[in-house]
């Protein structure tokens, strides 16, 4: 017994001397190294950040963030795989190995792919960027982010929606925010029996007055039609995109109070109802009709 423990602490002795100390110093290098492409990757990802703020191209906050996070992500695992072939595994098979099974996850998760297929295509040809407001196909709400297979959304509600990004880019986008201003179009109406004029001169002061109503593009009062029950206005006005639902929600106020101020009353839908007297005829019975014409 004692000669056989003997001999397996000669062994193992033998071991740590030769390949237990290659062990270690191949597991220190693979730490190293993996820390190295560690802050590699970090100091990759803050250059480009600092090359995108410097370039005069300014691309889009999303096309920025995509780069980085790749660029950064990449560093890392080429780093990785030096670090494994310290280690003495062959990566030339594990890389044909990823190869064959990329392949076969490609046919697997084609929509995935897809979707991200359509994402790269967003962040070339952008149609939207983070912050702005935006309605897709039924959603509304501030682009917050876009990862490799989807658009996320924050609903005025605070509620949060994941969008695939195929459905993105095969569906219609509507950006309210990508330019600096917009068309505040009401739809404001007055009684028949009401003047024209004054109401047009009213609608014209409340735009007129309102501090955040742009000059330069010019309000416009005009009558829209002859309605069922009231003679309906279009009043529109340009203001900044951030002031746009704080004057949408002024304006109607004030309409409200200056029509009221001024005796012009903003009707009801109505509608005429002509109702008719119809005598009921009682029938002759079958049998009489008969017998009279027998007779």
């Amino acid at each position: 017994m004692n000669e056989e423990i003997t001999e397996f602490s000669d062994l193992a002795m033998a071991w740590l001397t030769t390949e237990g100390l290659a062990l270690a110093k191949n597991l220190i290098v693979f730490a190293i190294v993996l820390l190295v492409g560690y802050v590699v990757s970090r100091v990759a990802r803050k250059a480009i950040s600092t090359a995108f703020e410097r370039s005069s191209l300014q691309p889009s906050p999303l096309f920025q963030r995509f780069v980085t996070n790749v660029a950064g992500k990449a560093t890392f695992l080429i780093a990785f795989v030096i670090a494994l072939g310290n280690l003495g595994i062959d990566t030339s098979a594990l890389i044909a190995g990823l190869g064959v099974s990329g392949l076969v996850l490609g046919f697997a998760l084609k929509d995935t792919l897809s979707n991200f297929a359509s994402g790269m295509m967003i962040l070339l040809y952008r149609p939207f960027d983070v912050g702005h407001f935006v309605e897709i196909g039924s959603e509304t709400g501030t682009v917050k982010d876009l990862t490799l297979v989807s658009t996320v959304l924050t609903t005025p509600d605070n509620k949060q929606v994941n969008i695939p990004n195929s459905k993105v880019w095969g569906n219609s986008v509507t950006n309210f925010s990508a330019t600096g201003t917009r068309r505040i179009d009401l739809v404001a109406g007055i009684a028949y029996d009401a003047d024209i004029d004054d109401a047009t001169e009213i609608f014209m002061e409340i735009l007129q007055d309102h501090e955040l109503v742009m000059d330069d593009p010019e309000p416009v009062v005009r009558v829209r039609e002859l309605g069922g029950s009231s003679v309906d206005f279009n009043v529109r006005g340009w203001v900044n995109t951030s002031d746009y639902w704080t004057v949408h929600a002024e304006l109607l106020r004030e309409i409200k109070y200056r029509l009221d101020a001024a005796g012009i009353g903003i009707p009801f839908p109505q509608r005429e109802v002509w109702m008719h007297t119809v005598a009921d005829e009682a029938p002759e019975p079958a049998e009489k009709k008969t017998a009279d014409a027998v007779a």
